[in-house]
């Protein structure tokens, strides 16, 4: 099970954009907001996010192997939406990216109204009806 400040720190990511509070840069892969400090110093000594910079609280991460983890936390979402279980989070290539976004779809599906008008990498766009792609 991943923990709740995890969940939030990933979850931001895949949902930067406009409007968002958090910014993704297309050209430079860096993601831009006030995070959970020991939650991302936790994952830059593990390797799996780069921090480009910390001013006063403003952070600049980039994710490493973005696409990989884009991929399994697509998967992971796609797979709780077809009432799935986390079988398939072996098989991924981003494991814990699969887990994060199985977790957060279900997290997200308890409170429905939550999900009106909400995009995130992976979700399903009510607007267009498409899976929204970072």
């Amino acid at each position: 099970m991943i923990s709740k400040k995890v969940r939030e720190l990933f979850s931001s990511l895949m949902e930067a954009g406009d409007g968002s509070p958090v910014s993704y840069d297309i050209e430079t892969e860096q993601y831009t907001g006030y995070f959970n400090e020991s939650v991302v110093n936790k994952f830059v000594d593990e390797g799996v996010v780069e921090l480009v910079h910390n001013d006063d609280g403003l952070v600049c991460l980039r994710l490493i192997n973005r696409e990989d983890f884009l991929s399994g936390f697509a998967s992971g979402v796609n797979e709780a939406r077809l009432g799935r279980d986390q079988y398939y989070a072996d098989y991924n290539a981003s494991p814990f990216a699969f887990s994060i976004g199985y977790e957060h779809f279900l997290y997200m599906n308890k409170k429905p109204k939550l999900l009106i008008g909400y995009i995130c990498h992976g979700f399903i766009n009510e607007t267009t009806g498409e899976v929204h792609n970072q």
